[in-house]
């Protein structure tokens, strides 16, 4: 059946992460948007996504590692990564021209390694304590991932409240597909389902 939101049809639910929505334009309050950063931050809910952890060695040799959900492929050859890292976040500050970075792709079962390192699980006296990983060219990258890359910062564009990087891969590989990839959408962590 299709959907139409005109003031004379029947409006059907959209499912989300705050309940049932209905039109394209309200929140799950049922509100109109206030502004255009509303408009933006539920355009950015509402974009199904993969969810990675990017990885780096601070200036003390210790690991660090972010969640990030805004990460595209930009060219397979040269293989390059985008990926958008909040500005006011201390993670970017890791990301400068020249430093290397892995990127680990997530599995269903990686959920609680999103949200320590999303900040929002509780977090021991280091961010890698309890997480298993492995070193690959000296960057930690998380065990049983989807994929995983490493590679160096090409460059860095502040881009409003973000930092657009761009990486050039320079090695990576494919692990065992579980079809069960860890998927962002409305601010929660989902599945696939089969079907």
């Amino acid at each position: 059946m299709p959907r139409s939101d005109g003031p004379n049809s029947e409006q059907l639910p959209n499912r989300s992460g705050g309940g049932i929505v209905f039109g394209g334009g309200t929140r799950a309050d049922g509100a109109a948007p206030e502004s255009m950063a509303d408009v933006i931050a539920g355009l950015r809910r509402r974009w199904p996504s993969g969810v990675a952890i990017v990885t780096a060695r601070d200036a003390d040799g210790g690991y660090r590692g972010v969640t990030v959900t805004s990460l595209m492929v930009v060219s397979q050859e040269p293989p390059i990564l985008a990926i958008a890292l909040t500005e006011a976040g201390s993670f970017q500050r890791l990301a400068i021209d020249g430093a290397d970075l892995g990127v680990s792709i997530l599995e269903s079962t990686h959920e609680f390694s999103a949200e320590r390192f999303a900040g929002r699980a509780p977090v021991p006296e280091r961010r890698f304590t309890g997480i298993d990983h492995r070193l690959e060219d000296g960057i930690p990258i998380l065990e049983d991932p989807l994929a995983w890359c490493v590679g160096r910062v090409a460059s860095r564009q502040e881009l409003g409240d973000h930092v657009l990087v761009l990486l050039e891969v320079t090695r990576g590989n494919l692990e065992l597909d579980t079809d069960d990839p860890l998927l962002s959408y409305e601010g929660r962590y989902r599945r696939l389902e089969a079907g």
